[in-house]
């Protein structure tokens, strides 16, 4: 077994996400640096991982509120795909597929530039409702010629009926598929099903930990949010709410909203655990505090999260 310091995650930057990653998936040292295994190490608490943070504190806290106040309001109701093409953009991503020639969406090793045409086109037509169904046919077709996010994307689409007829079954078995074979998105789209028992899959948390993590060994950044989520609170895991920080930090810094305010109540001492929220409900978070975040909810959309 590999088991990682904490401490070698805590760093701010680019590295805290690698490390973070390392942490998430049990294995790990420092960035760059080999695994470590054999002896685990003393566990940090939580009260030292927080004090990591310290030092930095009032610059992350000026910089979340920057971000907040600036480009909440930008923000589409789902995070993923990254980029939503607004509906005036069809037209010219149309042009474009064209002028460069690209072959039909379904055709093998496509040029990447092609591929990503394709997806953006399609897109554009689901997530603005200009046309669902031809947006799902392009999911499809770039599906079948391997490509993975259009395997994530179609199963999004059927599981969660985006303009089309909802059907689980298909929706899933593209999910799988794209899991299968190694996609992150398809690590956090099936484990959030997997946690919340929907779309006809059986409710598994020990499952659905396991899959956010896939994801998060790949610096996804709800994956590591949902993995430092469940640690928190011993959800289909063993808790160590001293692991959750580092992996926390690592979304904060990937821009994930609902990570800065999990740190922001932790180091304020005033987080809850999600039966104590249900006794004695906290003031509701604002606007900006999930919109843009693909986390668990009834809606599949941002929301209250239990985990």
């Amino acid at each position: 077994q590999c088991i990682p310091s904490a401490s070698q995650a805590a760093a701010l930057g680019g590295g805290a996400v690698v490390a973070a990653a390392a942490v998430a998936t049990g294995c790990g040292g420092g960035p760059g640096a080999p695994a470590t295994c054999g002896a685990a190490p003393k566990a940090s608490t939580l009260e030292e991982e927080l004090a990591k943070l310290r030092p930095s504190e009032a610059a992350l806290r000026a910089k979340w509120i920057k971000d907040d106040q600036e480009g909440w309001r930008k923000l589409p109701p789902r995070a993923w795909p990254s980029r939503q093409p607004k509906a005036e953009e069809a037209p010219r991503l149309r042009s474009r597929l064209l002028e460069e020639r690209c072959p039909p969406a379904a055709t093998r090793d496509s040029p990447v530039a092609c591929a990503e045409a394709h997806f953006d086109l399609a897109t554009a037509l689901v997530f603005n409702n200009l046309s669902p169904e031809e947006g799902l046919k392009i999911y499809r077709d770039l599906g079948e010629a391997g490509d993975l996010d259009g395997m994530v994307a179609a199963g999004v689409c059927l599981v969660e009926g985006l303009g089309v007829r909802r059907d689980d079954e298909e929706g899933l078995r593209w999910l799988r598929r794209a899991s299968d074979l190694g996609s992150a998105q398809g690590h956090f789209e099936l484990g959030t099903l997997t946690y919340m028992g929907a779309a006809g899959v059986e409710e598994d948390e020990a499952q659905a930990f396991e899959l956010f993590q896939r994801a998060a060994a790949q610096q996804h950044a709800s994956g590591m949010f949902m993995v430092a989520d469940c640690l928190l609170e011993g959800i289909g895991c063993d808790q160590d709410q001293a692991r959750a920080v580092p992996l926390l930090l690592a979304a904060a810094n990937l821009g994930h909203r609902g990570a800065r305010q999990h740190l922001r109540q932790l180091l304020d001492g005033i987080w809850r655990g999600f039966e104590d929220q249900a006794s004695a409900p906290a003031p509701a978070p604002s606007p900006s505090a999930w919109q843009g975040e693909d986390l668990p909810s009834s809606g599949g959309s941002g929301g209250s999260v239990r985990c």
